[in-house]
């Protein structure tokens, strides 16, 4: 779909995997890859390689299979994580300090003891804890599986472990939470899985990354990296737990490894050598490890969905299956003065963002110490469960948008001969407008009231007249009906029939050595235009950073040179991002003298949508008709 030089950016930002964690990129705006890949990759299918041979065999599967095992969870679109622990109880703070990091990381940020952070144990005793209610809710929210931190950093099981007694039956409370969700979970016919760490954990003291350089990750406070031995970590409780979780409770439908960095081949094999024995049909997320490469066509595969950055969705359509996970508010576990909340309108944006380009959403809850989940974002996420309730046709069981760019309106998904039009910021002048569509519509109407909608189309041209229309709370989803299943649509990016031209990144030619991206366009109104650049903020979403005003550069177009700095002329958040801002930077006027084909050079900037890359996260160039 997308032009050949820029897949090269994208398959690197695919494959250069930055694992983060829930969440560690928000630690210290590092990423936790330590092999770049060189050369040209493709975001197609992939595995992970280690830094050492491997002699241990791993299942081979067609792409049959795989299509197979996968269809559940592509469909499904939309997840509960829920991220509980004894973090739980400090909710944040400890003797008095606040965690400037995420609550779950505060053994580690604030460097508690061991022995004192155990004293949480006692204290863990989460009596208003419904099992059924955190299912009840995950469904009455339109999600379709549940993901429980069955163990985090901090080493504390939530399960019945005999491979340690560092868990929930050592608490007052004794009762295996996993087994609890798991069978409430599929009592409410949700998929259910387990996150769990298989590469840090701050209470075994041989557990060690000696080769991933990320040595803050362990506990330094209590255990020195030079006594410690790895393997007897995994063989006396990683591994062993992992063979408990996934024998003990009957199916398990997903694994969501983390922090994967510092793992061997033979240890990531070894994992997944686990689950494949245990659990044929688990899926398995690509946090197992650290290193990618390309897949050879039907050889063993390490995980099957890849997890990008965090709270983050650079708008791409990536060519395998993947999931954002994002956070109610600032934090994945609980902290008690965090009331920084997502809107329902900017969960609803998040979750149709990525359906429109094939990915699923994983939208995180961190119960209060007591059991119970927070009011506030069991408010918001019941909101949008209202809404899937009436229009999730929308949104479950079906793929993304056709047009491989995007629209200032909404987001589009499509079944088979039907696209849905999901219209989250009304269109001005009451005018849907859709360029590049050569399939004629058969019927337009508004999701929930079949009378049709008054259209024009011209052969390359939709307009829908919107006027009258009421405005659904949250997104209004109009309904494109087609003669036929297959919709065709033009790859060339054209002027709107306002006179508007968007040339966004995701269809640009990129050159990384040259530092040049390249558009080609049509225009049928020549004119002088305004030309704005809209680019991103980026970084980690407690300290997002815009990585604009640090480069310069020139715009070229019809013989015309303009120089480009970019400035924050005008700012809002991002409708899919929530905690990052949309900068729009105004650069000139410009001459398109006659109507045709133009080409379009961006020269000598840095383009890099990777949250935790330099470079600018760059949305698109939008030209605007001034006058004749």
């Amino acid at each position: 779909m997308m032009n050949t030089i820029f897949k090269t950016l994208i398959g690197a930002f695919v494959f250069t995997i930055i694992s983060c964690s829930c969440l560690a990129q928000e630690l210290n705006g590092t990423t936790e890859n330590t092999l770049a890949p060189t050369g040209n990759r493709s975001n197609v299918d992939a595995f992970f390689y280690g830094n050492t041979t491997s002699t241990i065999k791993l299942p081979v599967e067609t792409e049959e299979e795989y299509t197979q095992r996968m269809k559940w969870w592509k469909d499904s679109k939309y997840g509960m994580f829920i991220h509980w622990g004894l973090y739980a109880i400090l909710s944040g703070y400890y003797n008095g300090q606040r965690t400037p990091s995420i609550p779950e990381w505060i053994q580690n940020t604030l460097q508690i003891p061991l022995a004192e952070y155990k004293k949480l144990v006692p204290e863990f005793n989460p009596v208003r804890f419904n099992a059924d209610d955190w299912a009840r809710l995950a469904k009455a929210a339109g999600m379709k599986y549940v993901v429980l931190t069955a163990k985090h950093h901090d080493g504390f099981a939530l399960f019945d472990s005999k491979a340690s007694e560092y868990d929930i039956m050592s608490t007052p409370y004794k009762i295996d939470i996993v087994k609890a969700l798991k069978e409430a979970c599929h009592k409410q016919g949700l998929k259910f899985g387990l996150y769990y760490s298989q590469n840090i954990d701050w209470e075994h003291p041989q557990n060690a990354i000696l080769n991933g350089g990320k040595h803050s990750w362990m506990n330094l406070k209590d255990f020195k990296p030079a006594q410690m031995n790895k393997d007897l970590y995994l063989k006396e409780k990683a591994y062993p737990q992992l063979r408990e979780l996934l024998t003990n409770y009957g199916k398990i439908d997903i694994l969501w490894f983390d922090m994967g960095t510092g793992l061997n081949n033979d240890e990531v094999r070894n994992f997944v050598k686990i689950c494949k024995e245990l659990q044929p049909a688990i899926l398995i997320s690509s946090r197992i490890g650290a290193e990618v490469n390309e897949k050879k066509a039907h050889r063993d595969m390490l995980f099957d969905f890849y997890t990008p950055d965090d709270n983050f969705f650079t708008g791409d359509d990536l060519s395998m299956p993947w999931e954002m996970v994002g956070t109610t508010n600032g934090s994945w576990g609980y902290r008690k003065d965090d009331t920084h909340w997502r809107t329902p309108k900017m969960i609803l944006s998040s979750l149709l963002a990525c359906a429109s380009r094939n990915g699923n959403y994983m939208l995180n809850m961190g119960p209060e110490p007591n059991g119970l989940m927070p009011q506030e974002a069991t408010d918001r996420i019941l909101q949008v469960g209202d809404w899937l309730k009436k229009y999730g046709e929308a949104v479950y069981n079906t793929t993304g948008s056709p047009f491989t760019w995007d629209e200032t309106w909404g987001y589009i998904t499509q079944k088979p001969g039907k696209l849905y039009l999901n219209v989250t910021q009304w269109p001005e002048n009451n005018q849907l407008r859709i360029h590049g569509l050569l399939t004629k519509p058969k019927k337009i109407y508004l999701m929930g009231n079949i009378k049709a909608l008054p259209f024009d189309y011209d052969g390359n041209f939709l307009n829908i007249n919107l006027r009258g229309v009421s405005k659904t709370q949250l997104a209004t989803t109009i309904v494109v009906i087609f003669q036929t299943e297959k919709i065709s649509i033009s790859k060339l990016l054209t002027q709107g029939i306002d006179k508007s031209i968007a040339l966004y990144r995701i269809e640009s030619h990129y050159d990384a050595a040259q530092k040049f991206s390249t558009w080609t366009f049509k225009v049928h109104t020549p004119g002088r235009y305004k030309v704005s650049i809209i680019s991103n903020e980026k970084g980690g979403h407690a300290r997002p950073e815009w990585k604009g005003a640090d480069q310069q550069g020139a715009l070229e177009v019809a013989g015309q040179t303009i120089p480009v700095k970019l400035d924050r002329d005008k700012e809002k958040i991002n409708p899919a991002l929530f905690f990052y801002k949309e900068i729009e930077s105004d650069i000139g006027m410009v001459v398109l003298p006659r109507a045709g084909t133009y080409s379009l050079c961006l020269k000598d900037f840095d383009i890099n949508a990777r949250k935790w890359q330099p470079g600018l996260f760059l949305d698109k160039i939008k030209l605007q008709i001034m006058g004749d």
